[in-house]
């Protein structure tokens, strides 16, 4: 079903794209030279669940945790179990013989969606689901405590205050495992309150802003910043699951980030974007983020063990037999231009994947279930 808001239907297939890019080594790296790709997107998703958030104080808190449960949760916990199943396959596989399951060692791997969100290596940044999650439920929760009196720019004072706060903290401490999940709703809070603010207050006014002159200037903005900064791409996390990798002088840095590139992006979608609201595929991508996020790693890992069988019959120049066993972030390069193969089968095989899925297996199983009964008279 084609998505209502195109702007952000295309800026969520922007966002997911930059994902499997980046776990490409960039094969495309759109602007992220001046942008990095870390340094804003995992941000602009929660911006984006923002800006679609209508909780206020009529709000039935108990149902919005359930549908939010059983659209992000619980789906986040039945993919892990299967990334946990496949990426044991996968090392059988890859070693040619029948691995130890390791039971005990993958149930304890489940509890870190109360802490990192990371499960398996091999569906590593589905982290993101149980942080967003805890993110909506908290700030649903406090907006419908406070509804009498919410005022959103009065909000993303302390909001802006707490996430300056956890970069500062978590720049000489870390976090011990169950204070990793609250200091990253806490680190996260303000990108959901900016995106309300922006659906409420800023679109209509930056909707007659000139595109371009912005973009130039937020390009010039990130360009400086980053000329200033100690290490060139030191301007976020190296990971916002751990909250480590952090260490530039500037606490505010992460934030600033997260704003600039996110408006960068939203003015590129306002200015060249349309040509793109009824592509089909483009909303194909933008129905399935949650999907690519969990499923592209687990397609280069399938690429790659089609790459190992077929070595095994006709060498493939440089093709690292003991990295790809090691490691299931293993890449070959030694045709530079294979990482786009990379990228499009880890794009597009989730996206394929929820298709069959949806026509041989979800469609049957809902047809079976809502069949009328037969008339018995």
């Amino acid at each position: 079903m084609a998505k209502a808001n195109k702007k952000f239907m295309v800026l969520s297939a922007i966002g997911i794209i930059m994902v499997v890019d980046s776990h490409t080594w960039g094969a495309f790296g759109l602007f992220s030279n001046y942008f990095p790709f870390n340094s804003f997107f995992m941000p602009m998703f929660v911006f984006i669940s923002g800006y679609f958030n209508k909780v206020d104080k009529n709000t039935n808190l108990f149902k919005y945790t359930k549908r939010k449960f059983l659209t992000l949760l619980l789906p986040y916990l039945v993919v892990s179990v299967l990334a946990l199943i496949i990426e044991w396959l996968i090392l059988c596989l890859k070693t040619e013989a029948m691995q130890p399951f390791y039971l005990d060692y993958k149930l304890k791997a489940l509890a870190n969606v109360f802490t990192s969100g990371e499960i398996s290596t091999i569906a590593l940044p589905m982290w993101f689901a149980p942080m967003l999650f805890a993110v909506q439920i908290v700030y649903a929760l406090m907006k419908k405590i406070l509804s009498d009196h919410w005022n959103s720019k009065v909000a993303l004072v302390p909001f802006i205050a707490f996430n300056i706060l956890v970069v500062w903290y978590a720049k000489s401490h870390e976090f011990s495992d169950y204070l990793l999940l609250p200091f990253k709703v806490l680190f996260f809070l303000p990108f959901m309150e900016m995106g309300v603010l922006y659906r409420e207050e800023i679109e209509a006014k930056l909707q007659k802003a000139n595109h371009l002159l912005l973009m130039s200037i937020l390009l010039m903005i990130n360009t400086i910043r980053i000329f200033f900064m100690p290490n060139e791409y030191d301007i976020a996390f190296d990971s916002m699951a751990t909250l480590t990798g952090f260490t530039s002088p500037y606490a505010v840095t992460p934030l600033i980030s997260g704003v600039v590139g996110m408006l960068f992006w939203i003015e590129l979608v306002e200015l060249i974007g349309s040509p793109f609201y009824n592509s089909k595929v483009v909303n194909s991508i933008s129905e399935n983020t949650f999907y690519i996020m969990s499923f592209h790693v687990i397609f280069f890992n399938l690429l790659n063990c089609v790459i190992f069988l077929i070595n095994k019959f006709k060498s493939i120049p440089y093709f690292d037999v003991e990295a790809f066993q090691d490691s299931n972030w293993y890449r070959w390069e030694y045709i530079s231009q294979f990482k786009y193969v990379y990228f499009l089968v880890g794009l597009l095989g989730p996206v394929a994947l929820m298709k069959l899925y949806s026509r041989f297996i979800k469609k049957p199983v809902l047809n079976l279930i809502h069949k009328p009964k037969a008339d018995t008279k």
